[in-house]
C-alpha cells in the first residue's frame, strides 16, 4: 500500500507538525524526507531536492555512519558525504 501528504495542501500547522516529527527522525531510517537534516556546507544543492532524494541521500549517511555534524565540526571530512549526494544527484558524471 502507498500513501502520499501532498504538503501543498496541508495547513501550516499541519506541515510544522510533520516537519517537527520529521526532525525527531533525522539520523534513523525512519526520515520522511521532510526535515532538512544538513549543514550550511551543503545547503546549495539539497535545499532543492525533491523529498525522495532527500531521503536517499540521508539514509545512505545513515548506513554509511557518516555524521550529520559533516560541515559544522571541521574535523570532519565531508568528502564521503559529497560522494553520497554527488552519486544520489547525478553530479559529476
Amino acid at each position: 500500500m502507498s500513501y502520499a501528504i501532498n504538503l501543498n495542501t496541508a495547513s501550516w500547522t499541519a506541515t510544522k507538525a510533520i516537519m517537527d516529527l520529521d526532525q525527531s527522525f533525522v539520523g534513523t531510517l525512519d526520515y520522511l524526507g521532510v526535515a532538512y537534516f544538513w549543514s550550511h556546507e551543503f545547503k546549495h544543492i539539497l535545499r532543492e531536492t525533491t523529498i525522495s532524494q532527500r531521503k536517499k541521500i540521508h539514509n545512505q549517511w545513515v548506513k554509511k555512519g557518516l555524521s550529520f555534524e559533516g560541515g559544522i565540526d571541521p574535523k570532519i571530512d565531508t568528502k564521503p558525504h559529497w560522494e553520497v549526494i554527488n552519486k544520489i544527484m547525478k553530479k559529476g558524471k
